[in-house]
């Protein structure tokens, strides 16, 4: 029991670690069982090629928290070795560059991929995303929570429309690599004004606590700060405040208030 507790977050740097998890799990009586009743939350990160992430991740069946922050795939949609083992799990969060699994075009939705369709929290890392497309995030229906980049000089403000309409969606974080000023300016003038709507920077990380609890740090921050705009409706906001100066700190994060 003890094992299984040390197993439950499982966070890999390297390939060299990767390696030495697998050789772990292997030397146990039943390494298939055992894993996939223990790992709930996984994280590959640096050099793991996707060999070994397959391998990795068709070991840990039981998966409900994966971070997939390792290099893109050459491999199209058809070829790609993790769409198998991706489609297996019931992930309820999931963070990736989705260049990992597919050649982008404008067409492309991500609802038409099983492993996103049980997803309630979803961050993709990929820039790009709402430059030209949403990637069919509006359709992904059980998402309460999403992560993305916005940049006001490349980002659509009719890709985001959909988002804040999105009838499940509670929490909608973008990271920025521009002045807040400048970011909320370029909300308020094109009516994207929205309490649920948190600004990160998009060099802070939550990473090191991965998978504490049933959510990452980051969507834990950002869901207190929506829920306490939620109960304190009504009140004077300053818009560009640091969470600091909230009862819900959060370092790092930045909060979005609607004037």
């Amino acid at each position: 029991r003890i094992e299984k507790l040390l197993y439950r977050t499982i966070v890999l740097p390297n390939e060299n670690v990767a390696t030495r998890f697998l050789s772990s799990v292997y030397s146990r009586p039943h390494p298939h069982n055992f894993s996939h009743q223990a790992v709930k939350s996984l994280c590959l990160k640096g050099n793991i090629c996707v060999s070994i992430a397959v391998e990795i991740i068709s070991l840990c069946r039981g998966t409900m928290n994966l971070a997939l922050w390792i290099g893109p795939s050459d491999l199209d949609q058809k070829t790609n070795p993790l769409l198998v083992p991706l489609d297996e799990l019931v992930l309820t969060s999931l963070s990736l560059s989705i260049s990992l699994l597919f050649s982008h075009t404008p067409s492309f939705s991500l609802s038409t991929l099983q492993v996103f369709r049980s997803l309630t929290h979803l961050e993709i890392l990929n820039r790009w995303v709402l430059w030209s497309s949403t990637v069919g995030v509006e359709h992904l229906h059980g998402l309460t929570h999403l992560c993305l980049h916005i940049h006001t000089r490349r980002t659509k403000p009719g890709l985001v429309i959909p988002l804040l309409s999105h009838p499940c969606i509670r929490v909608l974080v973008f990271r920025i690599s521009e002045g807040i000023n400048v970011v909320q300016a370029f909300l308020e003038s094109n009516l994207l004004s929205n309490f649920c709507i948190v600004l990160v920077s998009q060099d802070f990380t939550s990473h090191g606590d991965f998978g504490r609890g049933d959510i990452s740090s980051l969507w834990m921050g950002a869901e207190k700060i929506v829920d306490w705009r939620r109960v304190s409706q009504g009140m004077s906001f300053i818009t560009s405040m640091l969470v600091a100066s909230s009862p819900h700190q959060q370092e790092g994060l930045l909060v979005y208030q609607a004037p």
